[in-house]
């Protein structure tokens, strides 16, 4: 039996067992299909055969509708650093709840909310709140424009933030310029676009200098999210940095998920202080959320009482009940909570990586604090049945989330043993259908 024709034998009993499971998602599945393109509306959470569909969440578990009971290691894509259902938040949407949702006017929370964000996160000395990380993005690097009069941006690589016309290209496949990264994309707004990659400090230097008097901004998530999360290289950051400063350019961090990082980001944690940054996720105590914000004088562009240059508006930015559960999630945020779901994460690195190691898998575990991801190694000829597969295979023994983890507060050290007790079987299995031990 050839090699492709094991792995896609174990791929079957996978999705066997978990079709077996979850017969009332597989039915929700199919109803969706009649009113949702695809039974979808997050194409990033959908998955083949079909997807799980949670009803409840309490603690670091989830429930779905046929039962099953998980531990969450997605926390809605890093999102739910508190888990679910947290008592504090919980007791603060319900108070809010009870006073008023929204209202066309501003509330003393969103006060409150702005005061935590400016105090800790070193570039923020005044921020806007949006509805999502896309938002965030996109308002952060029209703001960039205004301030600097400027069109260009040059963003890295692969690098996501947010589904968002002006950020969504990539390099073309035969390597020869840049294309839309998806369907619906005007291929003229590439002309706005410069290209840089991950990691390459000198090229990314050289393509500020040689368009720095067009270029508005350079942005970047400070810890890398695409294709693998892990920590920048050696100077990237710091080089970055300079050249963007000696050149007049904006430095724009993306992090809506590196704010896990450290009470004030990854630049927090690396030293490196951006000019303007963009939030999302965890600061919204798991209500929809974005924010971003600045140094004082860019941000002032946006000001209504004075000289404004962009007029930003949401029916939504800063309501009441995200304002309320950002509030609450913030204040659980303490020091030594970001200790707590990083020495979990660094327990569940090490094991993940020494069960891969043990099964001579040629996979690899990466990532940095309470963040961790598994990639296929180049040699693995059908990453997306070895992907899908181990996602649907821990499911099935009760953990969700592979191959984007992360941690919470609520999670314990006996949380990361029993995941590490299941990958040893998990992965031996793998291991046999790729034949990679005798």
């Amino acid at each position: 039996m050839s090699a492709d024709n094991r792995l896609l034998d174990w791929y079957q009993g996978v999705v066997d067992e978990y079709r077996r499971i979850t017969p009332r998602s597989a039915a929700l599945f199919v109803r969706g299909g009649g009113v949702l393109p695809g039974g979808d509306t997050r194409y990033s959470i959908t998955t083949r055969p079909h997807p799980p569909y949670f009803e409840r969440g309490e603690g670091p578990y989830i429930w779905d509708v046929d039962g099953n009971r998980r531990l969450d290691l997605n926390n809605n894509s890093t999102a739910l650093v508190h888990g679910h259902a947290h008592p504090d938040i919980v007791a603060a949407v319900r108070s809010q709840a009870g006073s008023g949702t929204a209202w066309g006017g501003h509330n003393p929370t969103e006060v409150d909310w702005a005061s935590i964000l400016c105090e800790r996160i070193p570039s923020i000395d005044r921020v806007r709140f949006a509805n999502s990380g896309t938002e965030a993005n996109m308002h952060m690097l029209k703001v960039a424009r205004a301030f600097t009069g400027r069109d260009l941006v040059l963003k890295l690589d692969g690098a996501y933030h947010g589904t968002y016309d002006g950020f969504e290209f990539a390099s073309a496949p035969a390597g020869d310029g840049m294309v839309p990264s998806t369907g619906g994309v005007p291929t003229n707004l590439s002309s706005n676009v410069v290209l840089g990659a991950w990691g390459d400090t000198d090229g990314v230097t050289r393509l500020v200098r040689e368009k720095a008097d067009q270029l508005a901004a350079v942005i970047l998530t400070p810890f890398r999210s695409a294709g693998g999360f892990a920590h920048p290289p050696e100077g990237f950051l710091e080089r970055l940095r300079s050249v963007t400063a000696d050149e007049g350019v904006l430095l724009l961090f993306d992090e809506v998920i590196s704010l896990r990082l450290g009470l004030g980001g990854a630049q927090d944690r690396y030293g490196v202080i951006p000019d303007m940054t963009a939030l999302g996720k965890l600061i919204g105590g798991g209500l929809p959320v974005g924010a971003f914000g600045g140094r004082a004088d860019i941000m002032a562009v946006t000001d209504p009482m004075g000289d404004m240059k962009v007029a930003l508006a949401g029916t939504f930015n800063a309501n009441p009940m995200t304002a309320a559960a950002g509030v609450a999630g913030l204040k659980l945020l303490t020091p030594d909570v970001y200790e707590w779901i990083d020495h979990l994460g660094r327990l569940l690195r090490e094991g993940l990586s020494a069960a891969v190691n043990e099964c001579g898998l040629p996979l690899r575990v990466e990532g940095g604090g309470s963040l961790l991801s598994l990639a296929c190694e180049p040699e693995v000829s059908r990453p997306d049945v070895v992907m899908t597969g181990l996602a649907l295979a821990f499911a099935n023994r009760g953990f969700f989330g592979f191959p984007f983890l992360s941690t919470s507060s609520v999670m314990k050290e006996k949380h990361i043993r029993s995941v590490l007790h299941v990958a040893e079987p998990v992965l031996d299995s793998l291991s046999i259908a790729l034949m990679t031990h005798e």
